[in-house]
């Protein structure tokens, strides 16, 4: 019998953005989303008989968390410990203190002792005893520049050098986590960092902005690994499908924001066997982000929205509408009644005008003296696709006002 792990990540307890207070407990509902979604996943576990439980960095939103989310993410592992599961927390960037000698966001289990709970917080194997047999997991914690700039002969380095030394460094620690492996016996290697190959969230690609140091795929296939448990990139991904040892992201519970909202959010849950490993992707009830793109050019901004909610559910959605306009029509659209019709969202992160010039006028060549009035005002209608929806009471409206006209001329 394999291993059976719950591998997540990237939890990111705190990250309130998109959030609104919730009046029962009075916390943030955007901390409840992301509880919500943790406890989905250990739910999932326990009813699966887990063996082994990996948090693969990024528990909190930052270093320093606020009370609330130590104590929400606390009762996650307390169900685990409590069922007999061991529990592995490795720590993330956004877990590790900006100075030298501070604790790092997690540190508190290490230091209670808790019965089956490991913190990894510098490269280091373990064998630990799960309920399928011993198992082993060497964890890399993210590699800081504060390791090497805290060094004279390194502090005047350019970032791209740091980076390339970390990177070296990296690679020898893995090289000497993968000797110590005993080969009869299954081994996990996880690794909160960057590699090479991975495709970004946006989420990332705005907080790393791009500096990371990146490991190569190379250094992480090692056929000592029987499986490699990732975090730091929000998306999940196999960087070597097909292949042993799977080297998979389970990326992040929750959407971060409205970068991530075509991403599947979930974890993974894999069998390790020693020279072969399953695993499959389990989506959570992550809350949906959905963007609304309306042209008002084309029509009238609410019978248009009112199209878009025929064919896309918003409810419990974080939804925004991105409104195209002409500068005249900006300041003419009734936001209000826009966010009344919105009322099935979670809530409206809100509604952006997109202003764009209009088309310089050409004269339409047919649209001459011989016509009619009715005929020249149909065809020109006919040109103008934003006033669509009012061309019939337009026609209507002109009728009437030439039949006044012909009728006060005739008395």
């Amino acid at each position: 019998m394999g291993v059976r792990l719950l591998h997540l990540a990237d939890l990111h307890f705190g990250m309130e953005n998109y959030g609104r207070l919730d009046p029962a407990s009075g916390l943030n509902r955007r901390l409840l989303d992301f509880a919500r979604s943790t406890h989905y996943a250990i739910d999932y576990a326990l009813e699966h008989g887990v063996h082994l439980a990996l948090f693969a960095g990024d528990i909190y939103k930052h270093r320093e968390p606020d009370p609330s989310w130590q104590r929400e993410f606390a009762r996650c592992v307390r169900r685990l410990v409590e069922a007999r599961v061991p529990v592995v927390i490795l720590v993330g960037n956004h877990d590790l203190p900006n100075t030298l000698g501070k604790a790092n966001a997690v540190e508190i289990f290490d230091t209670l002792e808790l019965p089956g709970v490991t913190v990894i917080s510098k490269p280091v194997l373990h064998r630990l005893d799960t309920p399928a047999g011993p198992v082993q997991v060497a964890g890399l914690p993210y590699l800081t520049r504060s390791f090497l700039l805290s060094r004279e002969q390194y502090k005047d380095l350019p970032l791209e050098e740091v980076n390339r030394l970390l990177v070296e460094k990296g690679e020898e620690m893995l090289r000497w986590l993968a000797e110590q492996v005993n080969p009869a016996l299954p081994a996990i290697l996880t690794v909160h960092g960057s590699v090479m190959g991975a495709v970004l969230s946006s989420e990332q690609s705005i907080m790393l902005v791009g500096h990371d140091p990146i490991l190569p795929l190379s250094a992480l296939t090692n056929p000592v690994w029987d499986y490699v448990a990732l975090g730091h990139i929000h998306r999940h991904q196999d960087l070597n499908p097909g292949g042993q040892p799977p080297v998979v992201y389970a990326g992040s519970l929750e959407r971060i924001d409205f970068g991530e909202e075509h991403e599947e959010k979930g974890f993974v849950w894999a069998e390790v066997e020693k020279g072969h490993t399953t695993y499959t992707f389990v989506p959570t009830p992550a809350r949906p982000f959905v963007t609304l793109r309306l042209d008002a050019r084309q029509g009238d901004p609410l019978a248009l929205l009112e199209q878009e909610l025929a064919r896309r559910d918003i409810t419990g959605a974080v939804v925004r509408v991105l409104l195209t306009v002409t500068p005249e029509q900006s300041a003419a659209i009734d936001e209000r009644r826009l966010r009344e019709r919105l009322h099935a969202a979670y809530l409206v992160a809100g509604i952006v005008k997109e202003e764009v010039k209009a088309a310089p006028r050409t004269r339409d060549a047919q649209l001459t003296e011989a016509l009619g009035p009715l005929e020249a005002l149909e065809r020109y209608l006919r040109h103008h696709p934003q006033y669509a929806p009012r061309q019939q009471a337009l026609l209507a409206r002109a009728q009437q006002l030439l039949q006044e006209l012909a009728e006060e001329l005739a008395l």
